[in-house]
């Protein structure tokens, strides 16, 4: 009967410590997913926490997000720095989360293309500059 009685109040301290848990946990809703993936590329890490000696201090990147509405269908995304009451973008992406998609304002080309796509220019851009390739 011990047994039993030390074998239920286990099962209902493990069940309560699971529900618990469950509720502790925070639902990821569609802007803090973008955020996120925004957040981890390459190219956004790379600007964040940028020593400016104009103002002697460190800038921080800031994330500012659009959510998707009638008549566009991505989130638009500005990563940039807040300087005072300016904001200065540097990127403008457009993340399509049904369709894993991120695009970005290439403005070398004058167009939106996808990050991949962009890349690559960028990347042929630079090779095509470089005086060791001639």
């Amino acid at each position: 009967m011990k047994k039993i009685a030390s074998s239920i109040i286990a099962l209902i301290s493990i069940i309560t410590i699971g529900f618990a848990q469950q509720k502790q946990q925070v639902a990821l809703n569609g802007e803090d997913s973008v955020r996120s993936i925004i957040a981890n590329l390459p190219e956004v890490k790379e600007k964040d926490k940028v020593y400016d000696s104009l103002t002697n201090r460190v800038q921080n990147i800031i994330i500012k997000i659009t959510p998707p509405d009638t008549a566009v269908n991505t989130y638009r995304v500005e990563a940039g720095y807040q300087g005072g009451t300016r904001f200065q973008p540097h990127f403008y992406f457009h993340v399509d989360l049904a369709n894993n998609m991120i695009y970005i304002e290439d403005f070398d080309r004058g167009d939106r293309t996808t990050l991949d796509e962009w890349r690559n220019r960028r990347k042929a851009q630079k090779n095509n500059s470089n005086p060791e390739n001639e």
